[in-house]
């Protein structure tokens, strides 16, 4: 195997590990804390449940400044840097040391972990053979 093959698998390797990265935490963002999928019904309640009364909704994680910077920085490396430069545009500020609210910090995080994963859209049937 010559260096540059081994080079080609490092960066196929690479990119597959950062591709399931993605995939883990979109399918973590999409999923409810009992693990089902956002608006699928629970049909039972397990018995030891069924009773209790319900939770309240859970917190979003508070991140700090240097979790929020290192989260929005992986996303720049992987060639998303104008949408993470959007994503504070659209809250008002200029760069990330700018924030001081971790709520912000949360919804920052929140919205950048939704990127770089593909919009699907549905098929439309067309007249078109």
């Amino acid at each position: 195997m010559t260096a540059n093959d081994k080079n080609v698998l490092l960066d196929g390797l690479t990119k597959l590990a950062e591709d399931a990265v993605s995939l883990a935490a979109f399918l973590k963002a999409i999923t409810t804390d009992n693990g089902e999928p956002d608006g699928a019904a629970q049909t039972t309640a397990p018995a030891e449940t069924r009773d209790e009364p319900a939770k309240a909704p859970a917190q979003s994680k508070v991140y700090t400044y240097e979790e929020a910077r290192a989260i929005l920085a992986e996303k720049s490396r992987l060639g998303h840097r104008a949408e993470v430069k959007a994503i504070l545009t659209k809250h008002g500020v200029k760069q990330l040391s700018d924030v001081t609210d971790p709520k912000l910090l949360a919804t920052l995080v929140a919205e950048a972990e939704m990127m770089g994963f593909p919009v699907i859209t549905p098929v439309r049937k067309s007249g078109i053979r």
